[in-house]
C-alpha cells in the first residue's frame, strides 16, 4: 500500500470523461480517452478517489459528494479522478446518469488498482477497488492517503482539501 512520502507509480488507463458521456446513452471505443498520471501531474496535483463500483449505493453517494465538493477546489488547481474496476463504458453511463463533472478512470483489465495497493483481495468482491483517496503532488509523491476500513465508509473531504492546500 502506498503511504504518504512514497513515490507513486506512473500509469495509463482508459478514461471516461464528462464531455464524452454528455447525452449519448450509447458508447463506443471512440468515446474512451486515455489517461496518463505523468501528463495529468504536469497541470498540478492530482486526487485519485478509488471506489468499488459504479451504480452502487455508497459509491453513488461518494461520487456525487465529490462532484459537489469540487467547487471548493477551484483555488487549489487540483484535478480529481475517480478510479474503479468498472469498464469505461459503464463509467460513461455513470457520469451521464449523475451529472459528474470530472473524469473516471477504468481499472478494468489493467493493474492500476493493485499497483496502488487498493485492490480487495478476498471474498466475493476480490479484484474491485477499496474505497480510498490519494493526494499526489507534481513530483509523483503521495502527500495524503485515506483508506476506508469498511466499504461503506466515506472520506472526509475537508481533510482531503486541507491536504491539497498543503501541497
Amino acid at each position: 500500500m502506498i503511504e504518504p512520502g512514497d513515490t507513486v507509480p506512473d500509469f495509463t488507463a482508459p478514461m471516461a470523461t464528462p464531455e464524452n458521456a454528455a447525452g449519448q446513452g450509447e458508447y463506443t471505443a471512440a468515446d474512451i480517452a486515455s489517461f496518463s498520471l505523468s501528463t495529468a501531474l504536469a497541470d498540478g496535483p492530482v486526487v485519485l478517489a478509488f471506489f468499488p463500483g459504479a451504480f452502487s449505493r455508497t459509491c453513488t453517494t461518494e461520487l456525487c459528494q465529490v462532484r459537489d465538493w469540487r467547487a471548493e477546489l477551484a483555488a487549489l488547481d487540483a484535478r480529481v479522478y475517480g478510479v474503479s474496476a468498472d469498464t469505461p463504458w459503464s463509467l460513461l453511463a455513470f457520469i451521464e446518469e449523475y451529472g459528474l463533472d470530472y473524469p473516471l478512470l477504468s481499472g478494468f483489465n489493467n493493474t492500476v488498482i493493485a499497483d496502488y495497493g487498493m485492490s480487495l483481495t478476498e471474498g466475493p468482491l476480490a479484484g474491485l477497488a477499496r474505497r480510498g483517496v490519494l493526494v499526489i503532488d507534481t513530483n509523483r509523491t503521495a502527500r495524503y492517503r485515506w483508506v476506508g476500513d469498511d466499504l461503506r465508509d466515506l472520506p472526509d473531504l475537508t481533510t482531503v482539501r486541507e491536504a491539497l492546500a498543503a501541497v
